[in-house]
């Protein structure tokens, strides 16, 4: 099913799944982070976790919001948000967009 997102809302399910797939790859930046994508690079075979990150990052690059997700990538990717709601304490703007792209997902999910 295509899921349309925000920018900011693309940035968050990245985010999300980079955690859950990989959390070396955030890197502090000021007071803000960036992913370092460079432990993909080079790989021949990738997990789920990483195919789904590339399919965000590729959406987020090229400026197409909307995002193609199988069943098993939304389950993943609410199951990502979840978590990432959970381990620290979010602006109440973050926390509500979180909420609003896994409302978008529970239609595949």
């Amino acid at each position: 099913m295509v899921i349309q997102f925000t920018g900011d809302e693309l940035v968050l399910a990245i985010i999300a799944i980079v955690r859950a797939v990989n959390p070396a790859m955030l890197k502090p930046e000021g007071g803000d982070f960036t992913v370092d994508f460079t432990p993909l690079m080079g790989k021949t075979s990738f997990t789920n976790g990483e195919k789904l990150l590339i399919k965000l990052r590729t959406a987020s690059e090229s400026g197409n919001l909307s995002v193609d997700l199988d069943l098993p990538e939304a389950r993943s990717l609410t199951a990502a948000l979840q978590k990432l709601e959970l381990v620290q304490v979010w602006p109440i703007d973050v926390l509500n967009m979180s909420l609003g792209v896994r409302a978008k997902l529970s239609a595949v999910v």
